[in-house]
């Protein structure tokens, strides 16, 4: 069984009954997320009687069965190949669409995209999904943005508030990401207008849990690596950065809650709010895995754009939908290397 469906019901998802008989289109379920939301949408179809049905769009969806295998011949979930910018309507009715289709992580991290490209598959890709749910008249819609969405933190603030006044630098090609985001997040409000359907925004900060990639731009999942398996536990930069990070089987309950129900038009800060620099972040980890084991701050720039403060302010979605960090992130960690720790060499 994935390790994701074990580790999956630490923090259940309360209201599966709102999502009796849905039927689910899905874009950008084979990458970090998918590893989490579809085995759990299975289970749940299975253990609650929900019968789901779920289209997942994808460009490789042998390589996603290939790491599930335990869900090649789960009648509840099919695929259709494509590019989330000219893929082909799927036949059929669909009452939700969770559109999480964005460039590749490790595209972003070996930098083989450059930043017109990372902001046309989100923009265009954006625009086809929304085609898709008019056409089809899909009553609603859950859009998967990011933190990238808001500008450099400024002076006074801590965290970032949904209805933070300050945008990207439009000239900085490094956030192509976060240009792309606001303008998808004006596509839903546009087309939403035009064509009456609901949809709500899940602006998604940093996550830790099993199926995070450790040789990317991740920091903790370098970490994690670094004391399983190097001698030191090694920081590229200076270790000022302030981050936080959700467990991924937390975001899930978060992502289903958004999308039954996050109220229309609304966007909802998805992370933890509980800070941490990136030198204590590794302190942290190399004192729960490998006490001991030394860090090492070299100082040096990583080539890769960095903010000083990246932690989202969360009070609406505690607020309005009872949402909260379930997981404390000592736990987190601890299962992410579990997860993990077979890929030691011996």
């Amino acid at each position: 069984m994935s390790p994701a469906l074990l580790t999956a019901p630490l923090n259940p998802f309360a209201d599966w009954a709102t999502l009796r008989g849905a039927r689910i289109f899905i874009t950008g379920g084979t990458g970090l997320f998918g590893h989490w939301l579809l085995p759990l949408l299975c289970r749940a179809s299975q253990a609650h009687g929900l019968g789901l049905q779920l289209t997942v769009l994808s460009r490789d969806p042998a390589r996603f069965l290939a790491a599930h295998p335990e869900l090649a011949d789960d009648t509840a979930l099919s695929f259709v190949a494509g590019d989330v910018r000219d893929f082909a309507f799927p036949a059929g009715e669909f009452s939700h669409v969770i559109h999480g289709a964005a460039t590749a992580a490790a595209a972003t991290f070996h930098r083989q995209e450059d930043a017109l490209t990372k902001f046309d598959t989100t923009y265009a890709g954006t625009r086809r999904v929304l085609d898709f749910v008019a056409e089809r008249g899909i009553p609603r819609l859950l859009v998967l943005g990011s933190g990238a969405y808001y500008g450099p933190l400024q002076a006074g603030h801590t965290a970032y508030p949904e209805d933070y006044p300050v945008a990207p630098e439009p000239g900085n090609l490094d956030v192509a990401i976060g240009h792309a985001k606001r303008a998808a997040e004006f596509l839903c409000a546009a087309y939403a207008a035009r064509h009456g359907f609901s949809y709500s925004v899940a602006r998604c900060f940093s996550f830790v849990g099993p199926h995070l990639p450790l040789d990317l731009h991740y920091a903790i999942g370098n970490f994690i690596r670094d004391a399983l398996t190097a001698p030191a536990i090694t920081v590229g930069g200076d270790g000022s950065p302030i981050r936080s990070y959700l467990y991924l089987g937390d975001l899930m309950v978060w992502l289903l809650t958004v999308l039954t129900r996050g109220a229309p038009g609304r966007a909802y800060n998805v992370g933890s709010d509980e800070a941490i620099s990136i030198g204590e972040l590794a302190r942290r980890v190399g004192a729960l895995l490998a006490p001991g084991k030394p860090v090492h701050i070299l100082g040096q720039p990583n080539g890769l754009p960095t903010r000083n403060i990246y932690v989202p302010d969360i009070r609406r979605a505690r607020a309005e939908l009872g949402l909260d960090v379930l997981t404390p992130l000592d736990d987190a960690i601890r299962i992410t290397a579990r997860h993990a720790a077979p890929q030691r060499p011996n």
